[in-house]
């Protein structure tokens, strides 16, 4: 009875995640469409680009391997590569600049013009060593030891082999850092915005941007209590994650709301 559980449990957190996303992209695109000003569209544009971000990722893992080498690895990268994260910051590059000039006093957001280069400096090295992971050694980024795996995979390469392993296999906890400093500038941004309408969807999407790290521990921990690949995904270890997942829906569909030109009038 247990073995059937677990995986009927995942399927449904699984079912009840989807709805959050599709609803939040539709809300957000519709209300693109009534609203009028710039800024304001770009951001509904955004956050109905992150909204199908995450319905990918959380639904990535499911697709099948392909024997084509680059059709299995263009889904090694769609599952388990850093490019929801590069959504992520461009949308946080295009942001924090329009919440510093809407700040009255014009000040500078954690210093965001030279962290950006950091930031963008981690993403793109990240990026181009999980394409080069993706199309050389795929299954090592859905092994059980990931870094284990890709060392050696890399033992060759000695040292370089080492670090390259260990950064392929904690590569979510340096972008979900990367993330979470860019979900801070958003916070502090927004804080100091006088566009009340801009700084109330702001917030809204810093939280939901926060829920990235708790994902990314998630899964952590699971890894160090030993529980297997197969139980992460398709049994009791995807249920914590999806729930943390709806959770950053609920907070991403309230910042699209957040944008909306009319609401509901409040009783007489």
């Amino acid at each position: 009875m247990s073995d059937s559980l677990g995986p009927a449990l995942a399927a449904l957190s699984y079912i009840a995640e989807a709805p959050v996303f599709i609803y939040g992209a539709y809300w957000a695109f519709a209300i693109r469409r009534a609203l009028v000003g710039r800024i304001y569209r770009r951001q509904a544009l955004w956050l109905g680009a992150l909204f199908i971000t995450g319905l990918i990722v959380s639904w990535g893992i499911l697709l099948p391997s392909s024997g084509n080498l680059f059709v299995n690895a263009f889904v090694t990268f769609l599952a388990y590569g850093p490019w929801p994260i590069l959504v992520a910051f461009a949308f946080l590059d295009s942001t924090i600049p329009i919440l510093r000039r809407s700040d009255p006093l014009l000040r500078s957001v954690l210093n965001w013009k030279q962290l950006r280069i950091g930031i963008g400096s981690v993403l793109a090295f990240t990026t181009i060593f999980t394409i080069y992971a993706s199309i050389f050694f795929p299954t090592c980024l859905s092994a059980a030891n990931t870094p284990a795996c890709i060392s050696s995979a890399l033992s060759n390469s000695g040292p370089v082999g080492d670090f390259l392993g260990f950064w392929g296999g904690y590569y979510w906890v340096d972008s979900s850092l990367v993330l979470a400093l860019g979900a801070a500038a958003l916070l502090v941004g927004a804080r100091r915005s006088s566009d009340k309408v801009l700084r109330r969807s702001v917030k809204w999407l810093g939280m939901g941007l926060l829920c990235v790290p708790v994902l990314v521990s998630v899964t952590v921990v699971e890894s160090v209590m030993g529980i297997s690949y197969y139980d992460m995904i398709f049994s009791y270890g995807i249920i914590p994650w999806n729930a943390v997942a709806i959770l950053m829906g609920y907070a991403l569909c309230k910042s699209a709301r957040s944008l909306a030109p009319l609401n509901r009038l409040p009783p007489t």
